[in-house]
């Protein structure tokens, strides 16, 4: 499983970028990754990402490497680290309310992973819930508050 977290987010954004509710798909296929932009991260912005990879390793099989690269490919890490640093602690304080399966933890990653890049009602419109109820993934999404950050292409 390549990468699979950062190239579901892609596709995910990618697919979901609206103009004036308008949906463009996007085939995720025809993209490639950024080259490396920073050839080295701070220690500081290491251990952040360490803690990001502990959080997600059940439901995000890359490995520590691979992650510290990917973060590499952002032209502004810090931004991205502090995004993933908010969906870490919005995944772990919903799954200290109750023990999940790795289906749902798969799930919540994904309304969490949705909901940092676009509304809340836009992240429920939008999945399709296999292992959460509409109530749950509302609640789940009630621990991101931040505001979403789409990404925009050029």
């Amino acid at each position: 499983m390549k990468n699979y977290s950062y190239l579901l987010f892609l596709f995910l954004i990618l697919s979901c970028n609206k103009k004036e509710d308008q949906i463009q798909e996007i085939n995720a296929n025809k993209f490639q990754l950024n080259k490396v932009v920073h050839d080295s991260l701070t220690q500081e912005q290491i251990e952040k990402i360490k803690t990001i990879h502990n959080v997600f390793a059940e439901v995000d099989k890359s490995s520590l490497e691979q992650t510290i690269t990917d973060f590499k490919r952002d032209l502004h890490p810090d931004n991205e680290i502090k995004i993933w640093l908010q969906m870490a602690k919005a995944y772990e304080g919903y799954l200290s309310k109750s023990k999940k399966s790795i289906e749902e933890k798969r799930e919540i990653f994904k309304l969490i992973l949705l909901r940092s890049t676009q509304s809340t009602e836009e992240t429920i419109h939008s999945i399709d819930l296999e292992y959460l109820s509409k109530k749950d993934a509302e609640e789940v999404l009630s621990f991101y508050p931040n505001t979403p950050k789409p990404l925009s292409v050029k």
